[in-house]
């Protein structure tokens, strides 16, 4: 396990059973409440083992390890994605990072993970948000916080790349829900 010492960089252990990060409190962008009050509600809303814990200086995220392939979403599974996604926005959380390496699928149903783009991270001095920079909406990207607008793009990515192309970034893609939107391609 971890040593109560002073982390100075992210850091990510992987055992059998879990998936390890460590965070710097000097790289958490936001206040420590903030961030604490958006891992609370991350943990009511993932689809497995999740906890966190705050050391001195760091911020460790545990969470359960999923073995498996990547592949491209059956219609069944993208309305599964889409109804869980649309729930998770209803309560205010958003992922940031929607692409096939964050999904698993258990049960036919797909397993969001990897949350810690939720958590705005400070990268490089510069960077706010950590995403795919395809999948970042360009409002967001503006505003430098992640909202419902780029896990929406991200979903369109799953959808097709036309979807994608024909929808990023406009007032469907700000209007619509997930579901929405897939009924819409």
């Amino acid at each position: 396990m971890l040593l109560d010492l002073e982390i100075r960089k992210i850091s990510k252990v992987k055992t059998d059973t879990y998936f390890i990060k460590t965070y710097p409190k000097t790289v958490l962008l936001e206040s420590l409440n903030s961030i604490e009050f958006r891992l609370k509600l991350i943990k009511s809303v993932v689809q497995y083992f999740f906890e966190y814990e705050w050391k001195d200086s760091y911020l460790v995220l545990k969470s359960q390890k999923f073995n498996g392939n990547h592949h491209k979403l059956n219609k069944t599974q993208l309305i599964e994605l889409a109804k869980y996604l649309d729930f998770i926005h209803s309560k205010g959380v958003y992922h940031g990072d929607i692409h096939l390496r964050n999904i698993f699928i258990k049960n036919n149903v797909p397993i969001l993970v990897d949350w810690e783009p939720c958590t705005v991270q400070l990268i490089n001095s510069r960077r706010i948000i950590k995403s795919h920079s395809k999948s970042i909406a360009v409002k967001d990207r503006k505003n430098k916080k992640i909202s419902s607008l780029t896990d929406k793009k991200g979903f369109l990515r799953l959808i097709s790349k036309e979807a994608f192309n024909q929808l990023s970034d406009t007032n469907e893609m700000e209007n619509l829900n997930c579901q929405e939107l897939l009924d819409f391609c």
